[in-house]
């Protein structure tokens, strides 16, 4: 894994922290209730990425979405069974999540929903800011204990790449969730990067 200089962490948070006001909008039309977000934790920014506050949980939700295009790279949204189950709350009718049978069946599609709501939402942001042409695959949901997380993510973080991770809080009237992200980017984001901080600069 490559680290990404202080300046450059920035650079990548603001784009992030826009993308994800964006994600708000489109949560609150999604789940019918006014989502808001509080600022990412920007002491996360220098954060281990695999010292995840989860080592104590055992059904951990991981939404795994690839960047395709010019930009490649993986987006991990990660989620407690708590936060997973309080998104299923909000987002299904009470019809639904009183039928065994409906809810197993859309339990996860909730869930991955969501999780195309937030990457789209942060990726259109790279695409319009650094001017290249990205978007998310089909996002993947994995569900495991920190254990096996961790290997996961072990895997998935190469020498090649460089990553940003941080932390964010989305709330509303009825849910509160603190999601963690780990974003994976190759050599061509780091180049984009650095242009896009050099442009604000002059």
């Amino acid at each position: 894994m490559k680290n990404l200089s202080k300046e450059h962490k920035a650079a990548a948070k603001s784009i992030i922290s826009a993308g994800l006001v964006k994600a708000a909008e489109s949560l609150s039309f999604f789940m019918q209730e006014q989502i808001t977000i509080d600022n990412t934790d920007e002491d996360c920014l220098g954060c281990d990425p695999l010292d995840l506050a989860r080592k104590d949980q055992e059904n951990i939700h991981v939404l795994v979405t690839k960047v395709i295009g010019e930009i490649g790279g993986v987006c991990c949204l990660i989620f407690s069974e708590e936060e997973a189950e309080l998104l299923r709350t909000i987002a299904l009718p009470e019809e639904i999540r009183s039928n065994e049978a409906m809810m197993a069946e859309m339990a996860d599609g909730i869930l991955l929903e969501v999780d195309n709501i937030i990457s789209a939402s942060v990726i259109s942001q790279f695409s319009n800011l650094l001017k290249v042409r990205i978007f998310g695959d089909v996002p993947q949901l994995f569900k495991m204990n920190y254990t096996e997380m961790i290997d996961y993510l072990k895997a998935e973080i190469s020498n090649e790449l460089y990553l940003v991770s941080f932390k964010t809080n989305f709330h509303s009237s009825k849910v509160q969730f603190k999601p963690e992200f780990l974003w994976l980017f190759n050599e061509t984001f780091m180049e984009h990067v650095i242009n896009s901080t050099q442009s604000i600069e002059n």
